[in-house]
């Protein structure tokens, strides 16, 4: 069943809450209810609902688009913490089409490389969908325009239903470029340069904002688990490691805020699961561990898995492979 994060329902709610709409005002079904109380995933007939909801309340047709400016890093969730650690928007792109189903499995992501042009196509799983692809598109570029500023130019930016002039008009100024609707895809299409610009110390900025969600937003999130629901997160953690370029500072800290739990749940949850964040953790190092030595120093290995210091990976290795990162390093090189 498609789904999204109940982050996507709280962003929605509290944008709507922010232009004066009173709770009362919103309908929330028991459906509803259960997102906002903590459900570990909402189904995306929920999620569409709430967004129709937000036209009638703010008689606005463009809805989506307007709660597509306003994203948080908070509202990403997983995939903030993923565009934070990236170094530029062709990783962060990866990252998207790989891992967007950890924050809302509502539609599928595809890149093609065009002669001069880059196209990010989404197709979403609901028919009703106007919303949905307004505010999500609206939400990816608002993303990057944060993270590369004004050189971010797009070329086009295209949609498969029907818009109205003055809907259009809206959209292509904020949006800068061409807006095309009943098109063949919903799209974003953009040079091709743009994928290998740096990512600026702003992307650490996002990473902040997630990080600077309130103690009391945190535990009323926490307590909202149901204590007796056995949930296994470690596929999650699995996939939050193996997008990003580096471990480096892939602690426990951070996945956890990643997944809107502390780090003591998530150490609880993977225990349930029969594993810990440091096995997880130790599986993908030793993934990544011949191929980095093959290409790298053994100090830039180390950095690399996210150890602080090469004495600390030299002691892990002879731990699990009883020898040295040097001799280990020569047996790789005399292999090929």
């Amino acid at each position: 069943m498609p789904s999204v994060s109940p982050a996507y329902i709280q962003s929605t709610v509290s944008y709507l809450v922010s232009l004066g709409i009173s709770t009362d005002d919103i309908s929330l079904t028991s459906q509803h209810h259960d997102s906002l109380a903590g459900s570990s995933r909402v189904d995306m007939d929920v999620y569409v609902e709430l967004l129709n909801q937000g036209v009638a309340l703010t008689n606005n047709s463009l809805f989506g688009f307007e709660l597509g400016k306003h994203i948080q890093a908070k509202d990403y969730g997983v995939l903030g913490y993923l565009v934070e650690s990236c170094e530029n928007l062709a990783q962060a792109i990866n990252a998207l089409t790989r891992f967007d189903a950890l924050v809302a499995d509502i539609g599928t992501t595809s890149v093609f490389f065009e002669s001069a042009d880059t196209r990010v196509e989404w197709v979403p799983k609901s028919a009703d969908c106007k919303q949905m692809v307004l505010r999500n598109t609206t939400a990816w570029v608002a993303t990057v325009y944060k993270i590369l500023g004004s050189v971010c130019q797009l070329h086009a930016v295209t949609f498969t239903f029907p818009l109205s002039i003055a809907e259009k008009g809206i959209l292509k100024k904020w949006f800068n470029c061409e807006v095309m609707d009943k098109a063949n895809s919903n799209a974003i299409i953009f040079p091709q340069h743009l994928l290998h610009i740096p990512f600026t110390s702003e992307n650490k900025a996002m990473f902040s904002a997630l990080v600077k969600v309130t103690e009391e937003e945190l535990l009323a999130c926490n307590s909202q688990f149901n204590a007796n629901q056995h949930e296994d997160i470690s596929h999650k953690v699995v996939a939050l490691l193996k997008a990003n370029p580096t471990l480096k500072g892939c602690d426990q800290q951070r996945v956890a805020n990643a997944l809107f739990i502390s780090p003591r749940t998530l150490q609880r949850k993977l225990k349930q699961s029969g594993t810990s964040f440091q096995q997880i953790l130790n599986s993908e190092r030793k993934a990544r561990l011949d191929d980095l030595l093959k290409h790298h120093s053994i100090a830039d290995t180390a950095d690399l898995l996210g150890f602080q210091e090469q004495s600390s990976f030299t002691h892990v290795f002879k731990k699990w492979f009883s020898t040295t990162p040097l001799k280990y390093q020569k047996q790789l090189g005399s292999k090929q």
